[in-house]
């Protein structure tokens, strides 16, 4: 008798579910970030939707975020706007934890 026993439809499910559940924080953390950049940079209404659209588009072809990091800076550097990488890294911190703390309350309902 093998020592564990796995359900793999159950393993399989839980798997998906995990997955889900990083893609939606990501996601949502990265529109965020998206949102407090190009506001930063002075961008509105439409300019803003096509600065946060084109950013998560970026990210989901190159899921990577040193890649949208440097983008930042540069795009901040270019506007003249002081900004370190430590901070940016920071605020990528902050949003994510306030994103996974929203995440958690609602599967705790």
């Amino acid at each position: 008798m093998p020592m564990f026993s796995f359900n793999k439809s159950s393993c399989e499910s839980k798997l998906v579910e995990l997955l889900q559940a990083r893609f939606f924080i990501t996601a949502r953390r990265n529109k965020i970030l998206a949102k407090w950049a190009g506001g930063r940079l002075g961008y509105r209404n439409n300019a803003l939707n096509k600065y946060v659209r084109e950013l998560l588009l970026s990210y989901l072809a190159t899921p990577d975020d040193r890649k949208m990091v440097d983008r930042f800076l540069a795009d901040f550097r270019k506007a003249g706007i002081k900004m370190s990488e430590g901070e940016v890294y920071q605020k990528i911190k902050s949003v994510e934890e306030r994103v996974r703390a929203k995440a958690g309350s609602h599967h705790a309902h």
